[in-house]
């Protein structure tokens, strides 16, 4: 095999190439010294080899071109459709996109607050948070002569409190259940953190004081409610109030006693599930 029939297939492909851009450019195509080479070399072949058909001549260059081009353009006319289809999802998909942030909540942003229902002359009453409580442990502080430290159950919780009431109630009597406010904001009573405050009856000098006991079988950890508005306290709360919304100090002074020892805000009957809650002996009294 000479060298140019070693190159045929190559010279060849050459040769349809060069006709192809031709044709792309509108320029009449002359055959190339590829072709000659081509026609040359299968001019030789044929005169050694009779049997053999003429191979590569222009005319079936022309011919072979045209196949490949038209195998091409068809090939084209396929793909057109699909890239079209995918790129008219391509531009449907980010307008779908941008649709979507505006139905999720920003992120890092907290959800407002619900505004706070209004309970009329009960609305701050309903803020305060006074549970059933147990003393479980009471001391006197180390470094203070007013002070008891207890421990106190309001329901799945033990609180540590301090209270000032050593001087008003015998130690003895600082057991069973008492009434404590447990949403107060805690703080430090002589360095002891406490965490809520016992609720007690005092008369005007406040020279005696007593502590204010819910009616017996009461079920520690229950709320104190106001008597034929039940209805309006609900299970959640305020976990702390908020001094500087003051709710406590509107409520304390309408908390007293009533001429049966009974408590009452703004002369409505406080009560447990098991009755209304009494101080031993003071009627008519404070209630803090």
């Amino acid at each position: 095999m000479n060298t140019i029939s070693q190159f045929k297939p190559t010279l060849l492909k050459l040769e349809t190439i060069i006709y192809q851009l031709e044709k792309s450019l509108g320029v009449e195509h002359k055959p190339s010294p590829f072709a000659e080479f081509i026609q040359l070399n299968t001019k030789q072949e044929n005169d050694s080899n009779p049997k053999v058909e003429q191979q590569a001549q222009p005319q079936q260059i022309k011919e072979q071109t045209e196949q490949v081009q038209k195998k091409e353009q068809t090939g084209n006319k396929t793909e057109q459709p699909q890239k079209k289809e995918q790129t008219e999802k391509k531009e449907k998909q980010p307008q779908q996109d941008k649709k979507q942030p505006e139905k999720q909540p920003q992120q890092g942003k907290k959800a407002a607050a619900p505004a706070p229902q209004d309970f009329g002359p009960f609305t701050d009453f309903v803020s305060v948070d006074i549970r059933v409580g147990e003393l479980k442990k009471v001391w006197k502080h180390e470094e203070s002569d007013k002070l008891y430290c207890e421990e106190i159950d309001i329901g799945g919780e033990v609180r540590q409190i301090a209270s000032g009431l050593q001087q008003f109630v015998p130690i003895e009597e600082m057991t069973g259940q008492v009434l404590v406010l447990v949403n107060l904001k805690p703080r430090k009573l002589a360095g002891f953190m406490s965490n809520g405050m016992v609720l007690c009856a005092s008369d005007a000098s406040h020279t005696k004081v007593e502590l204010m006991r819910p009616a017996p079988g009461s079920k520690v950890g229950e709320r104190v409610k106001i008597q034929g508005h039940e209805n309006i306290f609900k299970d959640e709360r305020e976990e702390v109030l908020n001094p500087k919304k003051g709710q406590w100090e509107k409520v304390a002074p309408l908390l007293k006693t009533n001429e049966n020892l009974q408590a009452v805000f703004d002369g409505h009957l406080l009560i447990t599930t098991q009755g209304p809650i009494i101080s031993k002996t003071l009627a008519n009294s404070n209630i803090s």
